[in-house]
């Protein structure tokens, strides 16, 4: 089913070298993305390095948000390679990572069942291989569909009764340019944002417009400094 590698020593030995499909998924849209797919990729791979297995490829799904039912391009393609007996082992750095409902579950431990894949993961203490591993990795994301869920309605709790009352929803930092109340103008922030607009528009760069700012002193209204995915 794998490559075979031939392992010397006293008594040399044949061995199967499992072929291993890495995969990583951030579920936020957030700056740094990049960096935590490494960091996830570069886990996954002394992990296996660990259990003598050969990083086939590595598959990453990026901002891919952990309660919607988006497609997830690079799995559906890790799902097709085994289909084509091309990945004999998944190594994800959570269970978390692998699967974003009871359903995705299913499907990661069918791999296992239907194709005899390896399945391991970096963190946490489920063990997909073990019988009582899987009886624990099904009992937890149960529970984390359903916090999912509560919390989905209770936001939306939360903004129907700010709209009948005549507030407006949202949470976090207020937005540059505007007070807490969300409408009333803060006229010297306003003046701000205008001239990094016009500056842009003339062809400026975001992150020339961003050093500007950082020279200045002038943050985000949560104290960062901005960043060109913030100003735009």
């Amino acid at each position: 089913m794998g490559q075979v590698a031939l392992v010397l020593g006293p008594c040399a030995t044949i061995r199967a070298m499992l072929r291993a499909a890495i995969y990583c998924r951030v579920s936020q849209d957030r700056a740094g993305a990049d960096r935590d797919v490494t960091r996830q990729a570069e886990d996954c791979r002394a992990l296996c390095v660990r259990r003598g297995w050969v990083v086939a490829k590595v598959y990453a799904d990026d901002d891919r948000g952990v309660y919607g039912s988006r497609p997830r391009p690079a799995w559906q393609q890790l799902i097709t390679d085994v289909h084509a007996g091309a990945i004999d082992a998944v190594v994800g750095w959570h269970v978390d990572k692998l699967t974003r409902s009871p359903r995705d579950l299913e499907d990661v431990l069918g791999l296992a069942d239907n194709y005899g894949v390896a399945l391991a993961t970096v963190t946490g203490k489920v063990d997909l291989s073990d019988p009582a591993g899987r009886l624990v990795a099904r009992m937890l994301g149960a529970a984390a569909r359903y916090e999912a869920k509560d919390y989905t309605q209770r936001r939306q709790q939360q903004r129907r009764r700010a709209a009948e009352a005549g507030l407006i929803a949202g949470w976090g930092p207020r937005p540059f340019g505007y007070s807490d109340d969300r409408l009333t103008l803060v006229d010297t922030e306003a003046a701000i944002i205008r001239g990094c607009a016009t500056r842009v528009l003339a062809g400026e760069s975001l992150a020339g417009v961003c050093w500007d700012l950082a020279r200045s002193g002038i943050t985000t209204p949560g104290g960062q400094w901005w960043l060109p995915t913030t100003l735009r």
